[in-house]
């Protein structure tokens, strides 16, 4: 009797929205299969087109092929749509959004979500001696959930919220939103209680350097004001920027980056974005699971072991599922220097307690 094969499947856009990404994920994926597999594993590739009605269809259809676990879709609402088909299958899906409303009942929500972001730059903040914050997050569903995150995370801190202001992704109203941030800023007070001390900005890119140069515009202090912000901020395009100086923000630590970076530059000849190392991971960590016979029988059996109280080492840094189905990960707070991001509190090293 020969060896048993085992597959995976994975559901990307190749094609259609976000398939610059979905092809950038194919490849850290086809580098994890050759590093984390023997030849009886098999990847078997679908094309999302970024359409939730095409999720569902080829989640069945990887399926059909053998799948006994399938890692994707990219965005949470064709991981909604394909979630029901994997659940009538007893088959666990490793979804690559960060919506964790989608997570649950062998559905595992395994992007960047804003929740553990916001609590960890809230928590060194407010052990840092910041009182007051404001927060500047986009009119859409992410900057729903960070405002929501910010709300639990002060509940646990020393920090208050001043005030949630909502700006359009579009940067059409930047002006007027940051002119009622200095407002806040300027108004008067007993001097040791400033009314405001930190602005969370829940923005990136090019979105992220046009609402920071606003700041100085309206007299917006750096000395006195600190500015705060996600992992949307790793990202060197926005180095150089004389207003974000000193900013500081929570990511994933830098872990073996580097050493990927290489790797799928020297297999596909470009660098590949940050999100690329989500489907590396998940890959990997279908290798572990399928060599261990984890995903054997139906997905409850495959929940209870991808729920691991001591996590597995990622590309950046330590990760685990949580039992409600969400990614718990180690998160490193940076500083914006003229010389690059510097670590200023360093990820755990391990987990503390119980998955939540």
């Amino acid at each position: 009797m020969g060896p048993v094969r085992s597959s995976v499947g994975l559901l990307v856009p190749l094609t259609g929205r976000g398939s610059d990404l979905g092809r950038a994920m194919l490849n850290a994926a086809q580098l994890a299969l050759f590093d984390s597999f023997d030849s009886y594993t098999n990847l078997i590739i679908k094309d999302t087109t970024g359409s939730p009605e095409r999720a569902a269809i080829v989640a069945g259809e990887a399926l059909n092929e053998g799948a006994q676990l399938l890692i994707g879709p990219l965005f949470s609402e064709s991981v909604r749509a394909a979630a029901p088909v994997a659940r009538r299958r007893g088959v666990p899906m490793i979804g690559l959004s960060n919506d964790r409303l989608v997570a649950g009942d062998g559905v595992y929500v395994f992007g960047f979500t804003p929740d553990q972001q916001i609590r960890r730059i809230v928590s060194y903040a407010a052990s840092s001696g910041l009182r007051r914050i404001v927060a500047l997050v986009p009119y859409n569903e992410y900057g729903r959930a960070v405002a929501v995150a910010l709300q639990e995370s002060v509940e646990e801190s020393s920090l208050s919220i001043e005030q949630v202001e909502y700006f359009s992704p579009n940067g059409t109203d930047s002006v007027e939103v940051v002119k009622r941030i200095a407002a806040i800023y300027k108004r008067p007070g007993v001097p040791s209680q400033r009314p405001l001390d930190c602005v969370l900005i829940a923005a990136g890119g090019r979105q992220l350097r046009s609402l920071a140069t606003l700041f100085p515009y309206f007299d917006i202090e750096a000395t006195s004001v600190r500015l705060l912000g996600t992992e949307l901020w790793h990202n060197e395009s926005i180095l150089g920027e004389p207003a974000l100086q000193d900013g500081w923000f929570a990511a994933p630590p830098t872990g073996t980056w580097a050493q990927f970076e290489r790797h799928y530059g020297n297999g596909f000849d470009g660098l590949p974005p940050r999100r690329a190392a989500l489907a590396y991971d998940a890959v990997s960590l279908a290798g572990v699971l399928i060599r261990t016979a984890h995903t054997e029988g139906t997905y409850s059996t495959a929940s209870t072991r991808l729920v691991a109280t001591s996590g597995f080492a990622g590309i950046q840094g330590m990760f685990r599922f949580g039992r409600n189905g969400v990614v718990e990960r180690t998160l490193a707070v940076y500083k914006i220097t003229a010389d690059g991001f510097q670590v200023i509190d360093a990820a755990r090293r391990e987990f503390v307690g119980e998955p939540r």
